[in-house]
This record gives structure tokens, sequence and C-alpha cells, in this order.
């Protein structure tokens, strides 16, 4: 199968609270296809910067930011000022757990993903907030929205779900993820493997670092779904999460 791409390149990050569990994985997309040309694990924040240098887009496995009931709360507890009704019911706990994005993932694909709030997802978040300023710093387009930014979260088990690649057991049996990572190269026949394919096969961290450069492919080709425009200011401040069309991994170019 021939796709017109490109040419441009993507990263993906499975990002881990430390660098020995975190990933990065970068795709060359070109007339004609796509390939694979950089898999790392142990990956510290200097190497994702400089990949910010080379890249479109970064695809990140990690919330970009909080609910926005969850961060007023913060401030408001920090000034004394917190509603004695707060948390009692659990539509008031629902939307200090969990982002609008959240909310609109588990409305797709019948799953929540980790409430960045109350889940030990928080850590690599927190390492995110600082990966975001020195984007900032280095004069990088951010925005947590994914539109018109150097990153756009991803979610690699939902986007997997999506394609219809069968994800049991794939982070904690190898033989399961090895089974994976087949069916993803068959699927997609127009992405070739010149460099990391044995990693990714051992490691479910390096894996998903490369599905995350491949949905940062379709943010970048407009083929995820992304936030509406009365969602469009929330989505700047607690992050979104980019789904990637459920034909995209089939047919790239739509």
């Amino acid at each position: 199968m021939s796709v017109t791409v490109g040419p441009f390149r993507t990263a993906g990050v499975d990002l881990s609270s430390q660098d020995k569990h975190t990933a990065l994985a970068e795709i060359t997309w070109r007339t004609g296809g796509a390939a694979i040309e950089l898999v790392h694990i142990g990956v510290g924040n200097d190497e994702i910067i400089a990949a910010a240098g080379r890249v479109a887009l970064i695809g990140i496995d990690c919330p970009l930011g909080w609910p926005r009931p969850f961060t007023d709360l913060l401030v408001a507890a920090r000034a004394g000022a917190v509603r004695p009704d707060t948390g009692v019911d659990d539509a008031a706990k629902q939307s200090l757990a969990y982002r609008l994005t959240d909310v609109e993932v588990r409305a797709r694909t019948g799953r929540w993903p980790l409430s960045v709030s109350a889940d030990r997802i928080a850590y690599p978040a927190m390492r995110c907030a600082g990966l975001l300023g020195r984007l900032l710093e280095a004069g990088k387009p951010m925005r947590r929205s994914g539109i018109a930014s150097i990153v756009a979260e991803v979610y690699p088990a939902a986007a997997l779900r999506g394609w219809d690649l069968a994800t049991a057991g794939y982070k904690s049996d190898p033989d399961a993820g090895a089974r994976l990572l087949d069916q993803l190269a068959a699927t997609a026949p127009w992405l070739t493997w010149e460099s990391g394919r044995a990693l990714a096969a051992r490691s479910h961290d390096a894996f998903d670092a490369v599905v995350c450069a491949l949905v940062a492919g379709a943010v970048r080709l407009g083929r995820t779904t992304a936030p509406a425009a009365d969602q469009l200011s929330l989505a700047d401040e607690e992050g979104w999460i980019h789904l990637p069309d459920p034909a995209f991994l089939s047919c790239p170019t739509g």
C-alpha cells in the first residue's frame, strides 16, 4: 500500500515518573509510507527536549493538566475557603477526579482513563508539567489542547482498541506483546521498522512510545478527535486526549 503524506517527523513519549521506564520513538512520514527510525528506553528530559527540535509534533502518553474543579479546590484549600459540601456526592467527586476529555473518552470507548488527581498517573503528570515548562522556555508552541502545539496528549491503549487490535495482557505477557506488535505491522504495511522492532517486541513501554508517535501522525494529519469550539478553552487548561480515527492505521490518508 502506498501512502502519500509528509514529509514530516513525529515523536512519541511513553512518560513515566522515572527515566528508566520512559520510552521515546520517532517516525518519519513521507510519500510512500512511514518509517520508525528511533526507539529508546531509559529516556531523560533532555532527550525529550532534543526530540522537540527534530519533529513537528510529540504525542505524550500522560495527562497534560488537571480537572478545573480540582485545581480550584487546591486554590480554595490554600486560602482556607473550601465549600463545606465539596465532594459529598458522586457527581462532585467525579468532577474533581476527571477532566472533560476523560468524560469524552469514557463516552467514546466505554472506559475511564486514569484520574490525574486521584491515581498514580499524577506522578508522571508532575514530571510532564516541568517538561511543558521547558518547551515553552525553548520557544516551542505549546497548548494542552494539542491544537497548533508541539505536543498532543495521546492514550495508546484506547488507540489500539479503536483500531481493533487485541490488547489483552500485552503489558504483562511478553508473548501477548509480540503478537500485538505483529498485528500492528500487518494492519499497517505502509509502516516500516528501520529501528527498534526487537525492543518494542519485548518492552511495552517502547511499544507504547511507537503508538504515541503513530497517533501524533494522526493529529498532524487531522485524523483525531479534536476539541469542539466550545470545548477548546477548557481543553487548553486541562489537556485533551486525541483519539485517532479507527480507519487511520489501515488508511492514514483518509
